[in-house]
């Protein structure tokens, strides 16, 4: 028989071999062995840990992530320049992070870059992390795949890398830091030293997703160490490196000896990125409507602009949020508009949903969460109050410790951003937290979608509206800083209450936190001199403690207007609590305020006048007080609190309150004291001629003359206007003056002509346009002058005998204010008249 031409290896070669106690300890062992289709015996363990999966270009990965064409374009050129060394900026950083959030693009980027340097001969190798695939979620092969792709590239340098795996079997079980130096470092500086003469030479090394590395954090902070020192080794490599911002990769970079040698791209800060994402949609729609198989089916404007639009914000400048949509619309099974409508609730659900991948990423990112139940409570006020709330409002509201949010959080900084609050009163100590992307609000706010990552965010809102009474409760005696975020919970539940939903919003938490909130002890220093000395430093958009202690008093008392009548019970806190806050106002304007007619004269204007004893015209009683002499006074804190309660709840039950607890000789007195204000202030000759003269010049107005209390004869002022930019502001505020005409179409000289018919129109017209224009620094105050002529027939009847009153009535100076307004005075005089006549017969008696 004849010899086959191929005979296979001896089992075992024992030349030169030690028998000793029955094991075999073979040191010589015949190459043969190991030879496949001449490869050399350390190339072929060299193969074996490859991991195909990581190449920039495996037919492993199906559909690989990259850009779409024309988007990203700015990032993509900077990458190459930087690689080319044509950066200024970075052209001494050989290594080059690449951060983002979740979906942010990262992966699509770096294969783009993979494969445009793959075709400009600048790339030496690649590797993709991928925390699913056991094969590539760690760095055991790393070094291994980029030596591969290089010995491809030069073949001495695949001769170098066998020898050494051949001198050093074991060398893949070896430290990270040795296998780049012997299998990878080593090789390439003597393939440099002979490739000296070559024009354009592969120089860059690209490290996806750093962040699945799973094995450990420590691993992943080791090989940027490693990529460090072979930097300084070999600088001629450059290295990418794309992942999330994770917490612990963030505190590596800022290292003394790495942060000088990389550079960083933000994928968050791309502010192309949205119209990169629109180019994106807009063509990929476009495939569809040309190529789907039911594209017969499709309506003629499918999608609408407004889709697109929705779809470009909900993205929050990440792709995948996108990707996802357009892989679920295009499926050949379905109609596309059909599964469009459903993206957006407007069709039932198909049975595969349409963020399953995206919901499986951030379920993952979530899980990462040390603290899992906390982390899931924090994420639902994000959602509830659209980042609108700080890092310490949180640990208050959930009762944490100081600090705990960053921490707790501090696994997720690849869906939430930490963000200056600047209306906080101690900058840096109230950070916002927001979420990179739109779609995670939604995710956690669908049931289906979260699973068992799912909060009730109705039950939490109450929750959290009870610790927040409970807060400003301790508030006094624990001196706790508070910044104006922390009334979010409340506030928002305002703008969603109404008559048919209130029993929605209160629970016994919510309840018991009401009946046991001093009100008295916390009204009181915002109604005295004491409580408003906080005042905002010129130049610091911050804030005060007062103002926020003011906005949660007034949602507080209105707050329980809405929701008084879903109970006996909650209507009798409402009741106590209203009286409680009507004495201390009657208290502090007895004891702190006995002679400040300012105070009196608002308070009569805000707690009595508007009853239905008095019969106050509705445009009386709503006058906007926002002017001096009325606004930055101690009695603001009232104006604040009582000012915002909505009439329709509570503002009667003040009200009558008010003058169950005032009637007869106080009512007198406070109604003396109002008046004395309105005599005082209009007959503050020196005021009262500067605002007098000012209309009158402007207008051309004769004083002398009686134009002022006629309406027809404001057809007779012509404003002249001339052309420009600014005209277009006040034309749009003006035209919603329903007093007030619409100025005509301009002329051949660019000036048009607008009459106004009344007073109170040129007055509204006057005082917005000087604050468009800032032709005065000062705000007008003749809206004042008049409320205070209507309102001194309503309250002078009603005071008692005051005698600096007595003495402004019998003076009766109102020279100035007689010119502009002469039939107004007119009715003034005989108000003051009446009151002293009134008051001197009462003391004949």
């Amino acid at each position: 028989m004849s010899q086959s031409s191929t005979q296979p290896p001896p089992l075992l070669n024992l030349s030169h071999s030690i028998l000793s106690g029955g094991t075999f300890i073979q040191h010589i062992v015949d190459q043969r062995q190991y030879i496949h289709s001449g490869e050399r015996p350390g190339y072929i363990r060299l193969l074996k840990n490859v991991a195909p999966a990581a190449l920039h270009d495996s037919g492993h990965v199906v559909d690989p992530p990259k850009c779409h064409p024309n988007t990203r374009v700015v990032i993509l050129d900077t990458i190459i320049n930087w690689t080319q060394g044509m950066s200024e900026e970075m052209s001494n950083k050989p290594l080059l992070w690449l951060k983002g959030g979740a979906g942010a693009g990262k992966s699509a980027i770096a294969r783009s870059v993979a494969e445009r340097c793959a075709e400009e001969g600048l790339l030496l190798g690649t590797f993709f992390f991928g925390a699913a695939d056991l094969t590539r979620n760690h760095v055991g092969k790393l070094v291994a795949t980029l030596s591969y792709q290089i010995s491809i590239l030069f073949s001495e340098f695949r001769d170098v890398v066998s020898t050494s795996v051949e001198e050093d079997p074991m060398i893949f079980n070896r430290s990270l830091r040795t296998q780049f130096t012997n299998l990878l470092l080593r090789p390439f500086s003597i393939v440099l030293s002979n490739l000296s003469g070559t024009n354009r030479i592969p120089r860059l090394i690209i490290i996806d997703g750093l962040d699945e590395c799973s094995a450990s954090i420590d691993s992943q902070r080791d090989l940027l160490f490693t990529l460090q020192e072979a930097t300084t080794t070999t600088p001629f490599i450059r290295f990418l490196v794309c992942s999330r911002p994770e917490n612990h990769l963030n505190s590596t970079f800022i290292l003394p000896h790495i942060t000088h040698i990389h550079g960083t791209i933000i994928l968050d800060d791309d502010i192309s990125a949205e119209e990169d994402i629109r180019l994106f949609l807009e063509d990929k729609f476009k495939e569809i409507k040309e190529g789907h198989i039911f594209k017969h089916t499709l309506p003629t404007a499918w999608p609408r602009p407004e889709i697109v639009d929705t779809l470009v914000k909900k993205s929050s400048g990440q792709f995948i949020y996108a990707a996802t949509v357009v892989e679920y619309v295009k499926s050949p099974n379905h109609r596309p508009h059909h599964r469009l409508d459903a993206v957006f609730h407007l069709r039932q659900a198909f049975k595969d949903l349409p963020f399953k991948e995206l919901d499986t990423l951030y379920r993952h990112i979530i899980s990462q969460s040390d603290n899992l139940p906390t982390t899931l409570d924090i994420l639902g006020l994000i959602v509830l109050y659209g980042g609108a709330m700080g890092t310490c409002d949180i640990e208050m509201i959930m009762q944490l410790e100081q600090g705990d949010v960053e921490v707790i959080l501090a696994d997720l900084h690849s869906v939430v951003t930490f963000r200056e609050n600047i209306l906080h009163f101690e900058t840096g100590a109230n950070m916002l937290v927001k979420f990179l992307h739109k779609s995670m609000a939604d995710f956690l706010s669908d049931p289906q979608r979260a699973g068992d990552f799912y909060r009730d965010l109705s039950a939490s809102r109450l929750l959290h509206i009870s610790r927040m009474i409970s807060l400003f409760a301790g508030r006094r005696e624990r001196e706790i800083d508070i910044s104006y975020s922390i009334v979010y919970p409340i506030s928002h539940v305002m703008s969603w209450l109404n008559d048919s939903n209130s029993a929605e919003y209160i629970s016994s938490d919510i309840l018991q936190a009401a009946r046991q909130f001093p009100i008295c002890a916390f009204t009181k220093p915002l109604l005295t001199v004491l409580g408003m000395q906080w005042e905002l430093k010129q130049g610091e958009p911050r804030i005060p403690p007062a103002s926020t202690d003011q906005a949660f008093l007034g949602y507080f008392l209105r707050y329980l207007g809405f929701v008084k009548d879903t109970s006996e019970s909650i209507r009798l806190v409402y009741l106590e609590q209203i009286q409680k806050y009507c004495e201390c106002v009657i208290s502090v304007l007895e004891d702190h305020l006995a002679y400040n007619w300012k105070a009196h004269f608002i308070f009569a204007y805000y707690h009595l006048l508007p009853g239905s004893r008095y019969g106050i015209p509705y445009r009386l009683s709503h006058f906007r007080m926002s002017n001096e002499p009325f606004d930055n006074t101690i009695w603001d804190a009232t104006m604040q609190g009582k000012g915002s309660i909505s009439e329709s709840h509570n503002l009667e039950e003040i009200l009558e309150i008010s003058y169950d607890l005032t009637e007869g000789v106080k009512q007198a007195i406070i109604f003396a004291l109002a008046a004395s204000f309105c005599i005082d202030f209009l007959c503050n000759e020196r005021t009262a001629t500067r605002e007098a003269n000012h209309p009158s010049r402007t207008m051309g107005i004769n004083r002398h003359g009686r134009m002022g209390d006629h309406p027809w004869c404001w057809h007779h002022i012509v404003l002249r206007r001339f052309q420009g930019n600014r005209l277009a502001a006040w034309i749009d505020y003006l035209s919603k003056w329903k007093n007030t005409e619409i100025p005509r179409p301009f002329s051949k000289a660019g000036i048009h002509r607008s009459r106004i018919s009344t007073l109170q129109g040129y007055l509204r017209y006057k005082s917005r346009n000087h604050e468009l224009l800032g032709q005065v620094k000062r705000q007008v105050q003749w809206p004042q002058y008049v409320l205070i002529m209507d309102l001194i027939p309503y309250i002078l009847p009603l005071a008692g005998r005051y005698e600096p009153l007595v003495a402004m009535c019998k003076k009766k100076c109102l020279a100035s204010i007689s010119r502009f307004w002469p039939k107004k005075s007119k009715r003034v005089r005989r108000e003051m008249d009446n009151y002293t006549r009134r008051v001197d017969s009462s003391d004949d008696i």
